[in-house]
């Protein structure tokens, strides 16, 4: 499967969005768009991406802001993350979003709802959350926060992340080390920081885009804690929540097989 990696382009973007750089798979006729988290870049969704091309889609994973090759910013609110990713287009049938990436998803599909019921369907078809950062404690966060942002100023050794991660394929582990090494510290801590208190669970219940969230196990680091599973299934019809057992924060690599079949019978 061919990947093709291109930089942001001279196409207009709203205001206060940068023009983001991608990577893409695939021509067609579906359209999947892959939302990756802190410390991480489009080229990291390689696995789930040639995935969803050999099923049909055209898949597009950008570099969030301050990652990868995308712009660096002077703000790193989460309003301007979902500027950018709204400037990447709508009618998406599909949204996946890992992390960050799932807040930023669920945040955009849910952009403008409150006036208009069906503004998030024409945002995606079906969106994806895996192990999405929507709630996390303040005595957790700051722990959290301090590793994500001291990977991004001291990438770890490729043999480092596969000793972490000894199931992980060699280009998970490949990819993963490049990422870290191409993010900016500085917006990482920008991106984490400022946008606390985090409390963002609130925007899963006011979906009415069918979502389906894949949790890591809780046994393993699960950002995403199962009693919230539960209450957002009741709160909320259109959200499904199911736990991919044995699987950590990064449950599509942990993973894969598990999660492309739940994301296939999610859209089937």
């Amino acid at each position: 499967m061919v990947m093709r990696h291109e930089g942001p382009d001279d196409a207009p973007v709203p205001p206060g969005a940068v023009s983001l750089a991608t990577t893409r798979w695939g021509s067609g006729p579906g359209r999947a768009l892959l939302l990756h988290g802190t410390v991480s870049a489009g080229a990291t969704w390689w696995q789930l991406a040639e995935t969803l091309a050999a099923d049909g889609y055209e898949v597009i994973a950008p570099d969030l802001r301050g990652h990868g090759t995308s712009p660096r910013a002077d703000s790193y609110l989460l309003a301007d993350h979902v500027a950018d990713v709204l400037a990447l287009g709508a009618g998406w049938d599909l949204v996946v979003g890992h992390g960050l990436g799932g807040l930023l998803g669920a945040l955009a599909a849910d952009a403008g709802s409150g006036s208009d019921p069906g503004s998030g369907r024409r945002f995606a078809r079906r969106l994806v959350l895996l192990d999405p950062a929507l709630d996390i404690p303040d005595d957790r966060f700051e722990t959290g926060a301090a590793a994500e942002i001291a990977e991004a100023a001291h990438p770890r050794s490729p043999r480092a992340v596969q000793a972490a991660h000894p199931a992980w394929d060699r280009r998970d582990v490949t990819a993963v080390v490049a990422a870290a090494k191409a993010a900016d510290a500085m917006a990482v801590a920008r991106t984490l920081r400022d946008n606390t208190p985090w409390r963002y669970t609130g925007v899963i219940s006011r979906l009415v885009v069918p979502t389906l969230v894949l949790s890591a196990d809780p046994a393993h680091g699960a950002l995403f804690p199962s009693p919230t599973g539960v209450e957002l299934m009741i709160r909320n019809p259109s959200v499904r929540v199911r736990m991919v057992v044995g699987a950590g924060h990064a449950v599509h690599r942990d993973r894969a097989a598990a999660v492309s079949a739940a994301i296939r019978s999610f859209l089937w």
